[in-house]
C-alpha cells in the first residue's frame, strides 16, 4: 500500500508554489500517493502534479478560508498518512486543516519558508505558534529560518533541507527571448527576476547599474514590476507574470543572475540560477550564505556595500574562464542539493 500525503499549498503561485510542485512530483516519483490542495486559476500543478482546487472566492479572506475548507474537506475523505503545509498567510483561517488532520490521525508537517514568522504587513500571527507547536514534524529550507523557528516554538527539532530546484519549471519547452537569442556580439547577460514590485528584492540597485554599467553587461528584467521607462533603451524587460518556459528560457540564456536582496530566508532564485547555469551574484544576507559559497559557486556581496562594489563584482565575472567555472559547480551543486532534498523528505515522512 502506498503513502497517501496530502499537500495544502495556500496560494498556489511563486517560489513556494515551484517546491510545492518539486515535494509533489519527487515524492509522487517514490510511490508516495501525493494529492495537492490550491488555490484556483493557479499554475501550481498545470497538469504535472494532481491538484484539487478551492472553489472560487471574492476577497483575499473568502479565497483563503476556501482553500482551508477545501483542503479539511480532502482530509477527511482520503485519510492521508501525512498533511504537509507549505507556509502559512492567516493562520488563525488555517485551522481547520489542523484540526482535520487530529480528526482522522494524520500526521501533520508545516514547511516553514519565512523567518519573520509573519509580519503584520503580510497578515496576522495569531495562532501561528499553536499551528507549529502542534506540528508532528517542522520543515524549512535554510538554517537561517530554522533558528527563527526554534527560538519562536521552543522547538530544537527543527529538519532542515535544501531548497529543491524547481523541476516541474524545467518540464517546459524553454522559449528564450529573441534579444537574447542573438549573442554574437559578445554581450553578456544578466538576469533580474521574481516579483521585482517588492522592496525586499533591490530591483531599484538593479536598474542604477544598468544605467552605469559598461555597455558589454546587458540586462533582461522578467516579472511584475519591470518597468521599462526607468531603464536605458538596451535593457529587455518582460513584465506582468511570466510562463515557466518563457522564464527558463531567457534565464538559461543569461551569464549572470542578480539577487541583491535586503533581506532574505532563502532564494528560490539563486536555485533556479544555479540548475540553469546563470552565475548568481547575490546579497550575503539572510539564508543567502547557505546557498552560494563566495568565489566557488557564485558571487556574495556584502549588505552594506556601495555600487562600486557591484561594478567590480561584474567585472570580475566578465572573465569568461572564472564566470564559466563558477556556472559548472553552481549548477552540479543545485543538483547535489536536490538530491539531499528527496532524500531527506522521504527520510523525515519514513
Amino acid at each position: 500500500m502506498s503513502t497517501r500525503l496530502l499537500m495544502v499549498d495556500w496560494l498556489g503561485r511563486g517560489g513556494i508554489a515551484q517546491s510545492t510542485e518539486a515535494w509533489a512530483l519527487e515524492l509522487g516519483a517514490r510511490s508516495y500517493d501525493v494529492d495537492v490542495v490550491t488555490r484556483p486559476g493557479r499554475e501550481l500543478g498545470d497538469g504535472l502534479v494532481g491538484v484539487h482546487r478551492a472553489r472560487p472566492a471574492r476577497g483575499r479572506v473568502a479565497a483563503h478560508r476556501a482553500v482551508a475548507d477545501a483542503a479539511a474537506y480532502r482530509i477527511r475523505e482520503t485519510v492521508p498518512n501525512w498533511v504537509v503545509v507549505q507556509n502559512y498567510v492567516v493562520p488563525v483561517l488555517e485551522q481547520p486543516v489542523f484540526r482535520a488532520a487530529r480528526e482522522v490521525g494524520s500526521g501533520v508537517v508545516v514547511v516553514v519558508h519565512d523567518h519573520r514568522l509573519h509580519t503584520w504587513a503580510a497578515g496576522t500571527h495569531r495562532g501561528l505558534r499553536k499551528n507549529l507547536r502542534a506540528a508532528d514534524l517542522l520543515v524549512t529550507h535554510s538554517h537561517f529560518v530554522a533558528e527563527h523557528v526554534a527560538r519562536a516554538t521552543g522547538r530544537n527539532d527543527v529538519v532542515v533541507l535544501p531548497l529543491p530546484v524547481p523541476i516541474g519549471m524545467l518540464w517546459h519547452a524553454r522559449v528564450v527571448p529573441p534579444a537574447l537569442a542573438d549573442q554574437d556580439d559578445g554581450a553578456l547577460w544578466c538576469a533580474h527576476f521574481g516579483i521585482l514590485n517588492r522592496a525586499y528584492k533591490g530591483t531599484d540597485l538593479v536598474t542604477r547599474l544598468a544605467a552605469e554599467t559598461p555597455p558589454r553587461w546587458r540586462f533582461v528584467l522578467l516579472g511584475t514590476g519591470a518597468e521599462r521607462s526607468r531603464l536605458r533603451a538596451d535593457v529587455v524587460t518582460i513584465g506582468d507574470f511570466v510562463p515557466p518556459g518563457d522564464l527558463v528560457g531567457a534565464v538559461s540564456a543569461t551569464d549572470v543572475t542578480l539577487a541583491p536582496y535586503r533581506v532574505a530566508s532563502q532564494s528560490a532564485v539563486v536555485v533556479l540560477a544555479h540548475a540553469l547555469g546563470s552565475v548568481p551574484l547575490a546579497t550575503a544576507v539572510g539564508g543567502i550564505p547557505e546557498q552560494v559559497t563566495d568565489g566557488i559557486d557564485g558571487v556574495l556581496v556584502n549588505p552594506s556595500a556601495d555600487m562600486a562594489a557591484w561594478r567590480e563584482a561584474l567585472d570580475d565575472l566578465g572573465d569568461d574562464d572564472h564566470r564559466k567555472q563558477l556556472a559548472v559547480a553552481g549548477e552540479a551543486r543545485a543538483w547535489a542539493d536536490h538530491e539531499a532534498f528527496v532524500n531527506g523528505a522521504v527520510e523525515v515522512l519514513r
